[in-house]
């Protein structure tokens, strides 16, 4: 279970929950949204158990937004296992993105910046390292071997 889960879910199990059908783990995973409907991560993607689900539906934490066809029996009541649920309260998303050569390519639409190619990526600093250029950000793009290779140690400028 996520950061965001372990604090919305107290440690008590959901009790007396039986199923339609057997659930083997890791079925029937539930898609978390944030309260304005975007997930809280993407890679990886925000998903929950549903067992995890069902206690927040439960906790009433959560807003189911839709639902697989699979049922949950307890003592008193019968439910839809959620497929996608939505969370009440705003949780603030106040980190970057991770940098890694998976983003960067998402980032870049799995294109190189120079000539458009999706073939044999790599990533490129737009300013050189050798002239102080960094990785980060603002300063690597995704380029295919061939323009990375012939833009070589310059900018992008002095390569033409």
């Amino acid at each position: 279970m996520g950061t965001v889960a372990a604090k919305l879910l107290p440690d008590n199990p959901v009790k007396a929950l039986q199923t339609s059908g057997h659930i083997r783990d890791g079925a029937y995973p539930c898609l978390v949204l944030n309260a304005d409907y975007q997930p809280l991560s993407y890679f990886p993607l925000s998903l929950w158990s549903w067992q995890d689900a069902i206690k927040a539906v439960f906790l009433e934490r959560v807003n189911v937004v839709d639902h697989y066809d699979q049922f949950v029996h307890g003592a008193s009541a019968k439910m839809r296992v959620p497929s996608v649920i939505a969370l009440r309260e705003y949780v603030a998303q106040n980190r970057a993105p991770a940098f890694t050569r998976f983003n960067l390519f998402l980032r870049d639409g799995f294109a190189c910046a120079y000539c458009g190619s999706d073939k044999d990526l790599t990533f490129d600093h737009v300013k050189p390292r050798r002239l102080g250029g960094k990785t980060n950000w603002e300063n690597i793009v995704a380029a295919c071997t061939a323009c990375n290779f012939k833009k070589g140690g310059r900018t992008p400028k002095g390569a033409h």
